[in-house]
């Protein structure tokens, strides 16, 4: 086969490995296990940050979170700055930047990015590089939103605007005896969690996979003949659930309201149970985009590759979602890259043990670009390293900050926040695996055989941990 291949990169948002059954879940999807199975696939996949925008940002520019300036601010501290939740406010990447869409723009790809996340997109400037880019949920919820939505969000959007209304809630609040706002802060979080997931399709199965597999036909049917690289970020793995397919009895989708003890125990199953319903649904969609890329040619002469940005926790070790600290049901995801000719998947059915930053994608894309063959391709990360960066849930900082004296509800919420917006790092070296937490809390120190990082080995293994500790002091 002549000529550069296409690159296709699906990005399964917020899908960790072994949700899928090519990493050990008891339940094969039809077509991304199908696709995973003769690809080159890599067991132990490591994100690099436990959240979205660090990840891809990561991906795109070939650096480690912890290297990329604007990423290391304390943002509780700088709230103002941050409380926009679409992130608008931060400048990600400059001008000079060489990423990954640039690299392959300049080996003569159309480069293409559709999206159904508010933090893929335009708003963030994480789009840079990209001729074409197609973002659903901007378009759909913010630039296309109903009247309250876009109220609320030019309220939060303005610090003064906020501020004040803030200060006039909390005066008003003088009215009231501790025991009752108390109980007021609690009951208004839970009806605001309400409000938000009608709004933006909590319950939906359909995360925006639909649309944008439609928009992706429109633009290859305008564009089949060109030399493609396109980025995918499918949401259906993202919160909220919809846990009215698992159940009749009420969720709150407030990951703040787990980790402080407010929700029922089993409400982090039903809503695990509704995240495995939502991938289920994209594989089918998985299946359509296929379908659609074989039948414009694509796959005539295309890799594919399909990977996680990070995990997602359903309370194993007591945290809920993702942005928290890095054990492995946050930060290992899927990684497996299929080739294709004439149309048809060629069966490589490799499988890699050693661990593999997606930040190696950064080198790797552009390599398959320029002719090279899988296997000769360097994977071979001595050390691989996932930055958590601290929390971006940071919009009712003030609020929780003047409320915090008064009500039990918003102080422990505050406290959780706090504890979760320090710097953590997993290091991973050999068969072992460093949590460093910068001397904020005491380091753990897992074997890779312990999966569920229950056995900490610190105290026996100090010297790997130095090591390891070293190590990343140093590694950009």
């Amino acid at each position: 086969m002549q000529g550069q291949p296409n690159i296709i990169f699906v990005m399964l948002d917020t899908v960790r490995a072994d949700a899928l059954g090519s990493y050990g879940a008891g339940r094969q999807l039809r077509n991304v296990d199908a696709v995973a199975k003769k690809s080159l696939l890599f067991e132990n996949a490591i994100a690099p940050s436990t959240y979205t925008l660090p990840s891809h940002l990561s991906i795109f520019l070939g650096r480690r979170p912890r290297s990329i300036k604007a990423l290391m601010k304390d943002n509780i501290k700088n709230y103002n700055n941050k409380t926009d939740p679409f992130l608008k406010k931060s400048s990600y990447l400059q001008s000079r930047d060489m990423t990954l869409a640039k690299h392959l723009a300049y080996m003569g790809y159309d480069t293409s990015l559709f999206s159904n996340n508010p933090f893929v997109s335009s708003t963030t400037g994480i789009t840079d590089g990209f001729s074409h880019v197609d973002n659903m949920f901007v378009e759909g919820k913010i630039d296309g939103g109903n009247l309250s939505v876009k109220v609320v969000l030019k309220m939060i959007d303005s610090d003064f605007v906020r501020n004040n209304l803030i200060r006039l809630a909390y005066f008003l609040c003088g009215l009231f005896p501790d025991e009752t706002l108390d109980r007021m802060y609690l009951r208004l979080r839970k009806k605001a969690i309400r409000h938000f997931s009608e709004q933006y399709g909590y319950y939906n199965i359909d995360s925006g996979a639909k649309l944008t597999n439609e928009r992706i036909k429109r633009y290859l049917n305008a564009n089949r003949e060109n030399r493609n690289f396109m980025f995918v970020n499918y949401m259906e793995a993202h919160e909220g659930y919809p846990t009215n397919l698992i159940t009749e009895r009420e969720i709150v989708q407030d990951k703040w309201l787990h980790m402080i003890g407010q929700n029922h125990e089993e409400d982090a199953g039903v809503e695990k149970a509704a995240y495995l319903k939502r991938i289920e649904y994209l594989d089918e969609r998985i299946g359509e985009l296929l379908g659609t890329l074989k039948s414009s040619g694509i796959l005539d002469n295309a890799y594919v590759v399909f990977a996680g940005d990070h995990g997602q926790a359903f309370m194993e070790h007591d945290q809920m979602y993702h942005n928290v600290f890095p054990y492995n049901e946050v930060i290992k995801v899927p990684l497996f890259v299929s080739r294709y000719e004439n149309g048809s998947q060629v069966d490589i059915g490799k499988r890699v043990q050693s661990q593999v930053s997606l930040t190696s994608l950064n080198e790797i894309l552009p390599d398959l670009g320029y002719g090279a063959n899988l296997d000769e391709l360097n994977f071979n990360n001595k050390f691989v390293v996932s930055d958590h960066m601290g929390i971006t849930e940071v919009w009712d900082t003030y609020l929780l900050k003047l409320l915090k004296s008064r009500s039990k509800y918003a102080n422990a919420v505050y406290r959780s926040k706090m504890r979760f917006n320090t710097f953590a790092t997993a290091i991973f070296h050999k068969n072992y695996k460093l949590i460093h937490f910068y001397g904020k809390r005491k380091d753990e120190l897992y074997s890779t055989d312990d999966l569920q990082e229950q056995n900490n080995i610190l105290d026996d293994r100090r010297d790997i941990a130095l090591k390891m500790v070293q190590y990343n002091k140093f590694v950009s």
